[in-house]
């Protein structure tokens, strides 16, 4: 099987983003499974299609994409995207987001399709989310979900992983690794 995993680069003043780090820190197999790996920068404009293009490139079965929410404590499968961006944090590009719909005439929210197994449930430092928040992070998961139901498209999740000061990097790249092998 191919996975398709992303992480973004550093944004809002951060100098280094955890999801950059834990995705080019990943294995290139998993339990029989070839992982690809793309970093995307925080941008409302190309961060899609970047990522929707790699997915036309490699055909994956699965995509992960991943995210930073910092102030965590655990680390956040997320179940649900919303179809808006509202967030008083700009994108790397200078571009703020208010109140505004991701894809007009589109359902207001959507579940992922990828179900993990409930032995990734019962890991020490992962938890569920229902919420993605609404910056580019929901953004990204919304837009691959809604183009997962109008097309032939591979499974989808989106995973928060906090801050280094919550969680050790070694901690989280153990675990995503983990994650990974129940796949």
């Amino acid at each position: 099987m191919k996975i398709l995993v992303s992480g973004f680069s550093p944004f809002a003043g951060f100098s280094e983003n955890i999801t950059q780090k834990l995705v080019m820190g990943l294995p290139d197999m998993s339990n029989g499974n070839e992982i690809y790996k793309v970093i995307l920068d925080v941008t409302y404009q190309t961060a899609f299609e970047l990522l929707d293009k790699r997915i036309e490139e490699l055909k994956p079965d699965i995509v992960i994409a991943t995210g930073m929410a910092a102030s965590r404590k655990f680390i956040s499968i997320e179940k649900i995207a919303l179809n808006i961006n509202n967030s008083n944090t700009a994108d790397n590009a200078g571009i703020f987001k208010k109140d505004s719909i991701i894809i007009p005439r589109a359902e207001i929210a959507l579940t992922a399709t990828l179900e993990y197994p409930k032995s990734v449930y019962l890991m020490d430092i992962v938890d569920t989310s229902y919420s993605a928040g609404t910056y580019i992070c929901n953004d990204i998961f919304y837009r691959l979900l809604e183009k997962s139901t109008k097309r032939v498209y591979p499974y989808i999740s989106f995973i928060h992983f906090p801050s280094e000061t919550n969680i050790s990097y070694e901690k989280q790249l153990s675990t995503f690794i983990d994650i990974l092998s129940c796949l």
